[in-house]
């Protein structure tokens, strides 16, 4: 037995150092389109299956070359599994894993020919396979939403990566991805690509936002029909979970079942009890009843919905708090956390793989709870700051944290932070990488243990134009060593090649570190702003424009950003009209102003025009639903108003903060 041991020793030693000496060799895993490898799964679970199929299929999309499966590890083998289920010898290349979540590790060795993917989990064997497809060239910046615009997979005769070893963990434990096709009424298909988009960025769940009860369909027959369409399956094959169903307070108590007969388990507003809708109140969360039945409901949908691991149930969007004398005094924020703690502590035996999260500094509670004792020891928070300005993050000294810091203090099980990176609702309609943002965040969720990161992309008519903030901030939270801003030059030259590539890389970064650019563009530009604009099509559009040509791909991505820096300056030009005009009023050449009024009139008819003919393309620049309502408020909104100061005469400025500058105002320039 001794010699035994020995020998097997002698063998994993030698093994070891002999793989070591092996470094920046080539491994030519597919030659001349054909390939003598083949993939080892150590393994038996979902997740290992699932990965080793990933890399089955992309080494044959790349290299037309399919890789079989083998019964056991040897020369040119491709091992994929759980680090423990690693055979020994090979456990040896590895490096050691570092503390996080979700870790992989890889060892590439030239002699002998072998390539180790192990994960901490069944989450990090499939990062890992997907890590040794990007060192290949795969790239997967956008869901493969628009049939114009495949996944970057390369096309190469000879596969080879030059041997090495690396790991990667995470230290966020939960990066949840809400799609926009995870929205209200579902898109199944655009779900299942999204999850497929969010596993090869890193993300390790979904988040899901469920149709209000005025729809008539309830949490139930929703989730139902994640299974009938395909959806529950492609979660757990990647072992993803679901975050949800979100606002949903009026689905567990809803008004069309309880009111007639409980009306007083329902908000007081202006006097009268009102259903959870909108102009309504939340439901009297002092009501001892009312939360026993809310509980009951909820527990009851959970039984049937075996993916859901964070039960984030939330108050209804929109919706004000009870106004009851009890309500009033005991304070929204304290009694949301009796609420949900109630819920926590029935959950802690029946159900003690789900935790029970609910909402801080958003909606009805914006403010952190008074009374830390009534909340439940496992009781998450999800905390969100809607409209948020990305120019500082939340460890920046600028940034007023205190809301933020009070809040995490509350969430006693876990606190997740709902990040709007790739939201439009509250955002530029066009905007640059918020990467100074993610890394600064990033800083405060490692600094104070932040478990959970929550992406939200809404709405849907925007998935392309905002989804390289989805793409960066995925890998930001999972790579605690991935740098946001130098990740733009990697997508610019995968994404829209060698030549023009170098420009939108360029392009972008120009944006990411002018952030403001974004919001004054939406707002109100500026000489600087608008010379800037000017100056970046010249630099980096027209030339990327003009290196795309031979290339119908590359092409068609970047005329998109080529439309949307358009639009851009589209709208900086109405801008600098509305500048003239009020700089006119304020010298009393009231004559001229009304004649660039008219001219202003016409240009911000156009501008809409801009807006409605990018969102009639279906490229995922803009949501056509917002443009007759929150874009045209903006673009148009102030043209009454300027005509009736006009009119009367009124010097005063719309905006009494922004300073005028008096070269708008030159009569050649305002009147041609």
């Amino acid at each position: 037995m001794k010699m035994f041991f020995n020998l097997c020793f002698t063998v994993i030693f030698t093994l070891s150092s002999f793989f070591s000496r092996a470094a920046d060799v080539p491994v030519i895993l597919v030659k001349a389109n054909k390939s003598q490898w083949k993939i080892h799964t150590v393994s038996a679970t979902k997740e290992a299956k699932f990965a080793a199929g990933e890399l089955q299929k992309y080494l044959q999309k790349i290299s037309g070359a399919t890789l079989p499966a083998a019964k056991a590890p040897g020369n040119y083998s491709i091992i994929i599994g759980l680090k423990k289920d690693i055979p020994a010898a090979y456990q040896k290349i590895l490096p050691v894993m570092d503390k996080g979540y979700d870790a992989y590790t890889v060892a590439v060795s030239a002699k002998p020919d072998v390539v180790v993917v192990a994960g901490e989990n069944g989450q990090g064997i499939i990062y890992g396979v997907y890590d040794l497809l990007e060192k290949i060239g795969c790239r997967w910046f956008y869901p493969r939403q628009d049939s114009n615009d495949p996944e970057v997979v390369p096309s190469l005769s000879t596969v080879s990566i030059n041997s090495s070893s690396w790991m990667v963990s995470s230290p966020t434990r939960y990066r949840i991805y809400n799609g926009d096709g995870w929205f209200f009424k579902m898109d199944y298909e655009l779900a299942k690509e999204q999850v497929d988009w969010a596993m090869k960025n890193r993300y390790n769940a979904v988040g899901w936002q469920a149709l209000a009860s005025n729809a008539n369909v309830s949490l139930f027959d929703q989730y139902d029909d994640f299974k009938k369409h395909g959806v529950e399956t492609e979660l757990d094959k990647r072992g993803m979970f679901i975050h949800g169903p979100a606002h949903s307070f009026d689905q567990l108590l809803n008004h069309d079942v309880y009111f007639k007969d409980h009306p007083e388990w329902f908000g007081l507003r202006d006097g009268k009890r009102v259903p959870q809708t909108y102009a309504g109140a939340q439901f009297c969360w002092s009501n001892q009843d009312a939360r026993k039945e809310f509980t009951k409901n909820a527990i009851a949908f959970i039984e049937k919905a075996p993916l859901i691991k964070i039960f984030s149930n939330i108050p209804f969007d929109g919706g004000v708090p009870c106004a009851c004398d009890i309500c009033k005094k005991a304070g929204a924020s304290n009694l949301l956390m009796v609420v949900a703690s109630e819920l926590a502590e029935e959950l802690k035996t029946t159900h003690p793989d789900v935790m029970v999260e609910t909402i801080g500094g958003y909606g009805a509670v914006p403010d952190p709870p008074t009374n830390l004792d009534v909340i439940n020891e496992r009781l998450r928070i999800i905390w969100a700051q809607w409209g948020r300005y990305h120019g500082v993050g939340y460890d920046d000294p600028a940034y007023d944290a205190k809301n933020l810091d009070n809040w995490r203090k509350a969430a006693k099980g876990g606190l997740s932070i709902c990040q709007y990176y790739p939201d439009n609702f509250a955002e530029p309609w066009v905007m640059g990488p918020f990467t100074k943002a993610m890394v600064s965040d990033r800083r405060y969720f490692i600094k104070h243990n932040v478990s959970a990161m929550y992406m939200l992309t809404y709405p849907k008519g925007y998935w392309w134009n905002h989804g390289l903030n989805a793409y960066l901030g995925g890998r930001t939270y999972y790579d605690k060593t991935y740098d946001p801003y130098e990740a733009i030059r990697d997508y610019g030259l995968k994404y829209y090649g060698p030549q023009a590539g170098p420009y939108i890389a360029d392009y972008y970064q120009e944006w990411a570190t002018n952030i403001d650019l974004s919001y004054h563009v939406r707002d109100d530009t500026n000489n600087e702003d608008r010379k800037m604009l000017a100056d970046e099509q010249k630099k980096f559009i027209e030339p990327a424009i003009a290196a795309a040509k031979g290339n119908k791909s590359y092409a068609y991505r970047v005329n998109r950003v080529a439309k949307l820096h358009a639009l851009a300056m589209n709208m900086a030009e109405g801008h600098r009209l509305r500048g003239v005009i009020e700089t006119l009023r304020k010298n009393s050449k009231f004559d001229d102003a009304a004649k660039v009024l008219e001219k202003a009139k016409v240009h911000t008819d156009g501008i809409m025009a801009n807006f409605y003919a990018l969102a009639d393309m279906n490229q995922g620049l803009i949501e056509r639903a917002e443009v007759g309502g929150f874009i045209k408020i903006g673009i148009k909104g102030w043209l009454d108003e300027e005509q009736k100061r006009i009119a009367a005469h009124d010097t005063t400025p719309l905006n009494p903060y922004k300073k005028l500058s008096e070269t708008e105002m030159l009569p050649a320039d305002v009147l041609k």
